[in-house]
């Protein structure tokens, strides 16, 4: 299993400083606009451009950074939407037109949250569309539509989604479906190119999800194997019972066999193979982070199921990340694999 480098380690800890308690923040918020103060510290750090090459402003970061980086830092449960950010800034970078560079300038400058919007292949949006994750967050949405010559990327300004609504998601968040007819906004780029970009930044939203689902197992995991050495029935530890301790290694197997899957595919990015790894990542890691979480709230008893406990806010950002990007069926779907 590939273990994070010493410099990865010192990237990750000093974002965990930063996020800080987002638990805090994410109850605080109350459906209300989200507090900027910690996004602003966020760009003041240069986190947007991490995949940006140096000569763009950016740090020069790889995908097995952004992951090392992602994976350490979910357990933060903050609400800034740095996945999608991280994937944004080389969408926006690699269209080579003034909207886009502009745009990415403010994104960098921290005065604009730049989001992408994802094809709306889900339940949540059975007429088509877009989905806009995050949605509170966007001052700016990035649409991609058409095939080949006729692929445009456009830039929809907050005006321009009002008509919109917000569906709040379980976690405390909220995403916004996008009708699938966008006239307005502004063209950034257009044609083959464009379009390769676009997938790209998908499959780094993909990537991105999946290492932070696979550090929400990881975080949940330990929590309940604390739990079962400190909660006492029958005059001895649960955890010294045999059945949760087969239980608990199945939890801790499903966990490493999709961390491997995840490095595997950061690895593969730039790749031929990168949209293939990346799609079953996604998918390894949602499905595995909806059975452990699961399993976890379980073995905790009534207290997994309290909102003052740790644990219930970790399962609902897995719920809602494990839906982003691509659910499970989606990525098998078009992977050929059926749902």
């Amino acid at each position: 299993m590939i273990a994070p480098t010493p410099e990865q380690v010192l990237m990750r800890d000093s974002l965990i400083q930063i996020l800080d308690d987002g638990v805090a923040r994410m109850r605080g918020a109350d459906g209300g606009p989200p507090d900027r103060n910690v996004w602003a510290a966020i760009c003041e750090a240069g986190w947007p451009g991490l995949l940006l090459p140096e000569a763009s402003g950016g740090w020069g970061g790889t995908a097995i950074d952004m992951v090392m980086v992602l994976e350490g830092a979910a357990a933060t449960l903050a609400p800034e939407p740095l996945i999608a950010a991280l994937a944004t800034a080389p969408l926006l970078a690699a269209c080579g037109s003034e909207p886009a560079d502009a745009l990415l300038a403010d994104m960098l400058a921290g005065q604009t949250v730049v989001l992408p919007a994802e094809t709306a292949v889900s339940p949540l949006a059975p007429d088509g569309g877009f989905l806009l994750f995050d949605a509170p967050w966007a001052d700016v949405a990035v649409v991609g539509a058409g095939q080949g010559d006729g692929f445009r990327l456009i830039a929809l300004s907050s005006a321009e989604m009002d008509d919109a609504p917000l569906h709040r998601t379980i976690d405390g968040g909220a995403l916004r479906i996008l009708s699938g007819a966008v006239g307005a906004g502004r063209l950034l780029a257009e044609g083959p190119k464009a379009a390769q970009a676009f997938y790209a930044t998908r499959d780094l939203l993909r990537l991105g999800a999946a290492a932070s689902l696979v550090g929400l197992v990881a975080r949940a995991f330990a929590l309940t194997v604390e739990y079962l050495g400190m909660r006492s029935q029958f005059g001895q530890p649960i955890g010294a019972f045999q059945a949760l301790q087969h239980r608990a290694a199945s939890m801790h197997v499903a966990h490493a066999a999709a961390w491997a899957l995840v490095c595997e595919a950061a690895l593969a990015v730039g790749g031929e193979k990168e949209r293939v790894a990346c799609a079953m990542a996604k998918a390894k890691a949602s499905a595995t982070a909806r059975g452990v979480l699961k399993d976890c709230v379980q073995m905790h008893g009534a207290i997994g199921f309290s909102d003052e406990y740790v644990l219930a806010p970790l399962f609902r950002r897995a719920v809602t990340l494990a839906s982003a990007f691509g659910t499970p069926e989606a990525c098998f779907a078009e992977l050929g694999g059926g749902g």
